[in-house]
């Protein structure tokens, strides 16, 4: 497992894509608010995973996620 950090004033989602891309199998991904985006949930659920994690304030349309799981982030 290779270790990818991003600078500090760069958001971690950046390498996000890349970090999922060396995962075989799983089925959810849990992350914060700072991983919510449209693009990334679709790459989630291309993987067969479901992705949990909670919609930012400033979205139009609510995101559903399982807050159970998401307690285990």
């Amino acid at each position: 497992m290779v270790l990818k950090v991003t600078a500090g004033t760069v958001s971690d989602i950046t390498m996000a894509e890349d970090l999922l891309a060396e995962v075989d199998t799983c089925r959810h991904i849990l992350a914060d608010k700072g991983y919510d985006c449209d693009a990334l949930r679709t790459v989630i659920r291309n993987k067969g995973a479901t992705p949990v994690i909670p919609g930012r304030r400033c979205r139009k349309r609510k995101i559903r996620f399982d807050k159970h799981r998401y307690k285990f982030r």
